[in-house]
């Protein structure tokens, strides 16, 4: 194949010896800037023409390293004058190809210090784009180019593990920064339970201190109904009695909330609503709301009765905070459906509390359930949503919110899971491959 190659090249170059993009004019003049640089460079260098290498300009290095002079080696074939092992195939190679190549001459004996070729050798190209000759550029590599070459490539590895170290550094900082947020988080986080214990505390003391003036006003009342004996005063006294009955239960509760080691009691949903909605209706109609219930189970669970009266209650007058006059309040009660069922593992029902309200604003959504956060001023304190999500999270239960601002379509819809228990209850995909 490469006799081939080199028949065919010959033959090119013969019947193209008038193109003068082909032919070969090495001899050096002053006057040419090109030659006066290969002529005194340091590294020899040659250029050969043809299949057969033929040498049409060497260099005096060149004429050094081969010791012959100019005229001994021009117009002459390369393995007739210069007998380089391996040299031959490396330039039939380049020829043949047109690829840059570079060879070093193995090591000839175990000295270190000894010197060794370099050969490097890329084509000229003719007016064909085809390799019309060779040019090569020879150097020694002795052991201190080794050592240069060694200490680059210790120069590249430590470029390597430089950029690998600022990498890590990179993935440091952003750990640190991360750790920084985090840190921040629970500061504050300290601040707000903080907050809590002091309002705990404070609410604790409240409760206490109102225990004393309840029972005084208790024992008045149960006096004065001995007084009286027209109906209405003495259903007028008995409304008396019904709410510090109340306010009693609100302070006790209060002051054993922290400690309270009951069990959780079975009762029905539908009750607890009636209560609630009783004795609120009186608010709802002088702030000229209309309230609508709709209870389509009764809704019998196990939980701590005053924790849901609790988280109804807070719902429900959030919903009278944000109804005009003249607004509506639903409340409503009915089975969960099987899908929400699923997600909780467990049958339950859902509880929804709409009005036909302002909305709330897309940007306070994500911090309704925050501790201390509030859209009321200084009429709220931020806690009625976050004990009541607290409250929903301990009974497996869950809350959800859809609110509009629409204009004549505005208003919120509280949508609160509460399961049953976990015992009685089985899978959708259980009960399908039954």
């Amino acid at each position: 194949m490469i006799r081939k190659r080199r028949a065919k090249f010959k033959e090119s170059s013969e019947n193209s010896e008038s193109d003068a993009s082909v032919r070969f004019d090495w001899k050096p003049d002053v006057t040419n800037i090109e030659n006066l640089i290969l002529e005194t460079s340091p590294l020899p260098m040659a250029a050969l023409e043809g299949a057969d290498h033929i040498l049409r300009y060497v260099n005096s290095a060149f004429c050094r390293l081969a010791c012959k002079t100019k005229d001994e080696l021009t117009g002459k074939p390369f393995i007739d004058v210069v007998p380089w092992e391996g040299c031959l195939a490396l330039l039939d190679l380049v020829y043949s190809t047109g690829e840059v190549q570079i060879q070093i001459e193995p090591k000839k004996n175990a000295e270190a210090h000894s010197a060794r070729r370099s050969y490097t050798i890329w084509p000229i190209l003719g007016a064909d784009d085809h390799p019309a000759g060779v040019m090569m550029q020879v150097a020694d590599t002795t052991q201190f180019q080794q050592r240069a070459i060694a200490v680059n490539e210790q120069l590249l590895l430590s470029g390597v593990r430089q950029h690998e170290l600022r990498e890590r550094a990179e993935k440091l900082n952003a750990q640190l920064r991360l750790e920084i947020a985090d840190r921040k988080r629970m500061e504050q986080a300290l601040v707000t339970s903080e907050k809590l214990a002091v309002t705990a505390r404070f609410a604790l003391t409240m409760a206490h201190e109102i225990n004393n003036p309840l029972e005084a006003i208790t024992n008045l009342v149960f006096l004065l109904a001995a007084l009286q004996t027209s109906p209405e005063t003495q259903a007028y006294i008995a409304t008396i009695k019904d709410q510090l009955q109340g306010l009693s239960r609100i302070a006790t509760q209060a002051l054993k909330f922290h400690r309270d080691s009951n069990k959780p009691g079975v009762f029905k949903l539908n009750a607890v609503l009636r209560e609630v909605l009783d004795f609120y209706r009186p608010q709802a109609e002088r702030q000229g709301i209309v309230l609508h219930q709709r209870f389509e189970t009764d809704g019998a669970i196990s939980a701590f009765r005053s924790e849901i009266v609790q988280f109804v209650t807070n719902l429900l007058l959030n919903a009278f905070d944000a109804t005009p006059a003249g607004g509506q309040v639903i409340i409503h009660l009915y089975p969960a459906p099987r899908w929400l069922c699923e997600i909780h593992a467990s049958c339950g029902y859902c509880l929804s509390i709409a009005d036909s309200g302002s909305g709330i604003a897309p940007e306070d959504r994500a911090r309704l359930y925050q501790p201390f956060f509030t859209t009321k001023g200084e009429r709220g304190t931020g806690l009625g949503l976050w004990v009541s999500a607290g409250i929903l999270d301990r009974i497996g239960g869950s809350i959800r919110v859809r609110s509009t601002r629409r204009p004549g379509r505005s208003g919120t819809c509280f949508s609160v899971f509460l399961p049953v228990e976990q015992a009685i209850f089985t899978p959708l995909r259980c009960r399908q491959t039954e």
